[in-house]
C-alpha cells in the first residue's frame, strides 16, 4: 500500500494531468484498475486515521498528528493471522510536541500492529527530505547526516519485501514525498520555482515506487502480490498544474473536488482488468474490509466500522456492494480559535450536501460554483432531503479525549 503525501489527481495524467511525467505510475494504471470517485480527508492525519481504523473521523478523531491508541487497526488483523507487517515513511499519529497534551499519547507504530518499521515523525519530528530525522523498530530517532529521507524509506521497504518474500505480507508505504518544503531532489538540476521543484518531487517517487515494483519482479512475487498507489489528500494550494487544457491549483484543505478526491491505481495481475476505470464511490474506511476479506477474515464486531469491500471491483467484478455515498468530517485542529467549526458533508454519485446546507449537483458541477441549497425544483429538493437524512445519520461530535 503505497500512500503519496499531498499528490492531487489533476497531477497524473491517468487523471488529466499534463504537467508532470510519472511513467511508472502511468504503467501501473495500464496494467490495473484507476478508481475516478476515491474519496480522502482533506488533510494527512485525517487520513490515515480514515484509513487504518476503517472508521470515520466522527468516531475516533483525537487531534491533528494524533491517533487513539486503544483505536483497533487492520494491520493488527494482518499480523494475527500471520502476515509480516512492515512501514516505511510517514507515520504522523503518534502526538507532536506541538500539542503538547498529544505528545507521545497517540497511536505507536509497533501498537499499531507492524512489527518492522523505518517512519519520520513518531516520537520526535525534524526534517524528512535531508538530514532527516528518523526512528526505527530497532533504534531511537536518529539525524542521518547526509542522506535523503525518501531514498531511506525506500531501502528499507525493498529489504522488508526481500527479507519476507517467502511469506504472507503487508507493506505500508507512506511516502514523504511531494509535501512541502518544495526542493529538489538528488539527481535534478536546483531550482526555486515550487512549480518545477513540485514536478521534480513527484517524478522521484515515481522512480522510487519503479525501485519496489522492480524487486516484486526479480522476486518472482509480482503475480503474486497487489499493489496499491493511492494520495492522501489534494495538492499543495502552492503548486500549479496543468490539468484537462487548464491551469488548477491544488485543494488541500479544501473540501472541494481538488482537496478530498484522491488518486487511486491498483495493480494486481490475473485479477485487475489492464487498462480499466471504475467510477464507483469509494473512502479510505474501504481498505480495512478490503484487506481483510483478501486474508480471508471476518470484520471485527466490537466497534461501528464504516467500510465496505472493494475486492469484488478489484477483480473486476460486481458483486452489487458498492458503495451508496460517503460521509466527512473534518475538523483537524478544534481547539484553534481561528478554525471554522467541524466540516461534514454526504456525497452521492449525483449530489454534494454540506452540513451548512449548501448542495451541488456534482455531475455538471464539480467545482461547487451552483449553490442549489434553495432550488424548489422537485427532483431538487428530493435528493436533498435525502442526503440531508444520510448527513443526520451520523454523531455530531467523536467522543471526547480520555473518555
Amino acid at each position: 500500500m503505497i500512500l503519496a503525501d499531498d499528490i492531487g489527481p489533476e497531477t497524473l495524467s491517468v487523471y488529466g494531468g499534463q504537467s508532470y511525467s510519472t511513467p511508472v505510475l502511468d504503467a501501473m494504471a495500464a496494467k490495473g484498475v484507476t478508481f475516478l470517485n476515491a474519496y480522502s480527508m482533506p488533510s494527512c492525519t485525517p487520513t490515515r486515521v480514515h484509513f487504518l481504523s476503517g472508521r470515520s473521523n466522527v468516531r475516533n478523531y483525537v487531534y491533528f498528528s494524533c491517533m487513539d491508541p486503544n483505536e483497533r487497526t487492520f494491520v493488527q488483523d494482518l499480523k494475527n493471522a500471520g502476515y509480516r507487517t512492515g512501514a516505511a515513511g510517514k507515520w504522523q499519529l503518534r502526538g507532536s510536541q506541538v500539542y503538547p497534551e498529544f505528545y507521545q499519547q497517540g497511536l505507536h507504530p509497533t501498537d499499531a500492529g507492524f512489527e518492522e518499521w523505518c517512519l519520520w515523525q513518531v516520537d520526535e519530528s525534524g526534517e524528512r527530505y535531508f538530514d532527516p530525522l528518523i526512528e526505527t523498530h530497532q533504534a531511537p530517532p536518529t539525524v542521518r547526516v547526509g542522506e535523503y529521507g525518501p531514498d531511506i524509506f525506500n531501502a528499507f521497504a525493498i529489504d522488508f519485501i526481500e527479507n519476507h518474500k517467502s511469506e504472507p505480507f503487508f507493506l505500508y508505504y507512506p511516502m514523504v514525498l511531494g509535501h512541502g518544503p518544495f526542493h529538489t531532489p538528488p539527481g535534478r538540476t536546483p531550482s526555486s520555482n515550487i512549480h518545477i521543484n513540485f514536478g521534480n518531487m513527484l517524478s522521484y517517487a515515481d522512480q522510487l515506487i519503479g525501485n519496489l515494483a522492480m524487486k516484486l519482479e526479480q522476486l518472482g512475487i509480482a503475480d503474486n502480490t497487489l499493489v496499491i498507489f493511492a494520495g492522501d489528500n489534494g495538492t499543495s494550494q502552492r503548486v500549479p498544474s496543468k490539468w484537462n487544457g487548464h491551469y488548477v491549483y491544488g485543494g488541500k484543505g479544501a473540501t472541494s473536488q481538488f482537496g478530498l478526491h484522491a488518486p487511486l491505481i491498483a495493480y494486481w495481475p490475473n485479477n485487475t482488468s489492464p487498462g480499466s476505470y471504475d467510477s464507483d464511490l469509494l473512502e479510505f474506511t474501504d481498505f480495512y474490509p478490503t484487506f481483510l476479506e483478501m486474508a480471508g477474515l471476518d470484520m471485527p464486531r466490537d466497534k461501528i466500522y464504516d467500510g465496505i469491500s472493494f475486492l469484488d471491483r478489484l477483480k473486476g467484478t460486481n458483486s452489487g456492494k458498492s458503495r451508496k455515498h460517503v460521509y466527512g468530517w473534518f475538523w483537524p485542529k478544534p481547539d484553534k480559535v481561528a478554525q471554522p467549526a467541524p466540516r461534514t458533508w454526504i456525497v452521492t454519485d449525483e449530489w454534494k450536501l454540506y452540513g451548512t446546507g449548501q448542495f451541488f449537483y456534482s455531475v455538471t458541477d464539480r467545482l461547487e460554483r451552483r449553490n442549489l441549497q434553495f432550488s424548489a425544483n422537485p427532483i431538487v429538493v428530493a435528493a436533498r432531503n435525502h442526503c440531508q437524512a444520510l448527513l443526520d445519520g451520523y454523531p455530531s461530535m467523536p467522543p471526547a479525549w480520555g473518555g
